[in-house]
């Protein structure tokens, strides 16, 4: 892990998944690392808000978590299937800053289209009812996914972030146009993203955050491995060099974006 100098601008994990067990079972050490790294904050995902229990007891445990919680869209279809006043009971909790993830994705999850969409929908209209933004997933369906959220931006505003951005050039200016949020992971990293890379460069800096969605896609140099929200220092650096500005100035300017985004956590 890089060293990290003294009185560096704190940094925020916008997306990660505290209460997978690849994280859980070395929870104080995850913190730890996470605090040397200069991580001020994680927002925790549960994703089936059905069994909340674990993320929720994480963010009450602990100052620096926050949670959202919604279904996510690879989860079974049945699960899918809810009542808005069910996840709007855990919208309440003083520490649920959004709602999500929630989205669409038609890579692993082709049998369940009409079902994803219905739930995103149902997802919006329950962020908007609690005034919380929306965290998206995206996968092969980038019209569809612009479609809906250009629609229910019309209805009624909301705001939302594309969580883990790694689509087409298309999906962020129709997501940038609405004025949202494009979160960089440790893909941003990786040898062959200098498309994604190419993407991030003409955002607006003060509409981006980052994230390490682990345990999931750890960034280079430790791809391949479990991630963690220390290893967020990688993608702020890469994050920084995008955009030719000071390291600490891109860590504490994702970290102004944020609270501007979850505002609940102010």
């Amino acid at each position: 892990m890089q060293n990290i100098k003294k009185n560096r601008s704190g940094v925020i994990d916008s997306h990660c998944h505290l209460d997978f067990k690849a994280l859980t079972d070395d929870l104080p050490g995850v913190l730890r690392r996470a605090k040397s790294e200069g991580v001020l904050k994680m927002l925790t995902i549960c994703t089936n808000f059905k069994k909340p229990d674990q993320t929720i007891s994480l963010s009450e445990r602990f100052e620096e978590i926050f949670f959202a919680a919604g279904v996510h869209p690879n989860q079974p279809t049945e699960d899918l299937k809810f009542k808005s006043e069910d996840l709007l009971s855990i919208c309440e909790h003083k520490k649920m800053i959004a709602v999500g993830e929630t989205g669409l994705d038609f890579h692993y999850s082709q049998d369940s289209k009409k079902d994803q969409i219905k739930s995103l929908i149902q997802h919006i209209e329950v962020a908007k009812e609690a005034n919380l933004p929306v965290i998206i997933h995206a996968r092969n369906a980038d019209k569809e996914i612009a479609k809906i959220l250009s629609e229910q931006y019309v209805k009624s505003a909301f705001n939302c972030v594309m969580h883990c951005f790694s689509s087409s050039s298309y999906l962020a200016r129709e997501a940038l146009d609405l004025g949202f949020y494009l979160s960089m992971s440790g893909i941003i990293t990786f040898k062959n993203s200098q498309n994604l890379r190419d993407i991030f460069s003409k955002v607006p800096i003060e509409r981006v955050l980052v994230e390490t969605d682990s345990p999931y896609l750890a960034p280079t140099p430790h791809r391949g491995r479990s991630n963690e929200p220390a290893l967020v220092s990688y993608i702020a650096k890469t994050g920084a060099e995008i955009f030719n500005v000071d390291e600490d100035f891109f860590r504490a300017q994702t970290t102004k974006n944020f609270f501007s985004l979850f505002k609940k956590a102010r």
